[in-house]
């Protein structure tokens, strides 16, 4: 019957990335070939090939408890190392009855990557940031609270200085305030994200805290609204993992698999750079420059005719890799496609976007400014394998546009 011949295909689909995965070195060509036709809901396969194109996991499957173990290690010395707690700020000077100092500070190997970020003068606090754990810690240490402080010491709270763990502080609770408004917001249609049930709350203070250490460790940049839409996925795919130990560490590794994710795209989130050649700008007038090479009768009727601006619909397709414009389980199925494209990330999402706009032509054709609008702000549901079929069918952007995207 039909249905057992789709199992046995999908079957067959399984063992192949098993085959690949479990090689003594894997063939990245051959599994982003895989890949990019979809991966399996099954297994957990897409997590561990995730994992693989998003550079957290090495070639050598020999490796990976060791890459991983080093890893989530360092992510847990950047929480203790970045998350300021006010509690301990006023005992930072404050001496132990050993006449020592009374908090220690805590120090990650220099070679380590990205160790060069941390600030090592930052304050050591638990990582989950609760203020029982920060006083079981500090109950040893002889500190008045009511003793009055110098106000020109520079970790009074009023203190000016940039340097102030207060002043440091008070700006740590502004970005923690504004991550914590878009992760509230995320997939408010998913019980595992949304509502008051304990793993929905676990699930966002684990999102939140990796999302203000992205911020810590990149101070240009810091968060920007949308990049919770970015981590989201990562996110879910790692915890719900049948394996236990990669639940716990869902956290850390949606975080380094984000710093990978938004290396490339980095620039569309950064507002100085809009006007740049790798600003969400240039990007857009690409997309715009794809579209007019493969239907200049369709780029025509919308953007001279009708002048929709394009930046109206694509600023969110090309910033949040189209993570809002479909089902969940579809955009696991669209990015499958575009972490393992033979012509880069970049290169397929606007192939992908591209095919989106030429899907609803004839409708498009027949609207107004208003009509088109609402298409493509709102997208219509479609099989999404049709669009990524059709943007796999097109000659790469940077052919067509005679440079790289």
């Amino acid at each position: 019957s039909g249905a057992s011949a789709h199992s046995q295909a999908l079957e067959a689909r399984v063992q192949r990335f098993k085959a690949e995965l479990n090689a003594s070195h894997i063939n990245i060509h051959a599994i982003k070939r895989l890949a990019f036709q979809g991966i399996p809901d099954k297994d957990n396969l897409r997590a561990v090939v995730w994992k693989v194109l998003l550079h957290y996991l090495p070639c050598n499957p020999e490796e990976f408890q060791q890459v991983m173990a080093r890893r989530r290690t360092q992510y847990r010395v950047f929480c203790d190392e970045l998350i300021l707690d006010p509690k301990r700020i006023n005992s930072l000077h404050a001496t132990s009855p050993l006449g020592g100092p009374s908090v220690s500070h805590a120090q990650s190997s220099g070679d380590e990557p990205g160790a060069e970020h941390i600030d090592q003068h930052q304050t050591v606090t638990a990582s989950s940031g609760r203020a029982e754990d920060a006083e079981a810690t500090t109950t040893h240490e002889v500190h008045d609270p009511l003793r009055p402080q110098d106000v020109t010491s520079s970790d009074h709270p009023l203190s000016l200085e940039q340097s102030s763990h207060w002043n440091v502080y008070f700006q740590d609770s502004e970005i923690m305030a504004q991550i914590e408004r878009d992760v509230v917001r995320t997939h408010p249609d998913m019980h595992f994200f949304t509502g008051d049930s304990p793993e929905a709350e676990l699930h966002r203070e684990e999102m939140k805290r990796a999302l203000f250490m992205y911020a810590k460790l990149n101070p240009g940049l810091r968060y920007i609204q949308g990049m919770n839409e970015l981590i989201a996925p990562l996110y879910y795919l790692f915890k719900n993992d049948p394996d236990p130990m990669a639940q716990q560490y869902a956290e850390a590794d949606a975080f380094w698999c984000f710093m990978d994710l938004i290396s490339e795209f980095r620039d569309h989130f950064c507002q100085q750079l809009d006007n740049a050649e790798t600003g969400i700008r240039a990007t857009i007038r690409r997309l715009m420059n794809v579209l007019q090479h493969w239907d200049y009768e369709l780029w025509r009727h919308i953007e001279v005719v009708n002048k929709v601006d394009p930046q109206f619909y694509a600023f969110r397709w090309i910033t949040l890799l189209l993570a809002q414009e479909f089902a969940f389980p579809d955009t696991l199925r669209i990015w499958d496609t575009i972490l393992s494209d033979p012509h880069g990330r970049m290169d397929c999402l606007l192939r992908i976007c591209t095919a989106m706009i030429l899907h609803m032509r004839d409708y498009l054709m027949k609207g107004d400014f208003t009509v088109i609008m609402k298409t493509l702000q709102r997208y219509p549901p479609v099989d999404v394998n049709i669009l990524l079929s059709k943007a796999a069918n097109m000659a790469p952007c940077r052919e067509v546009l005679g440079n790289p995207v």
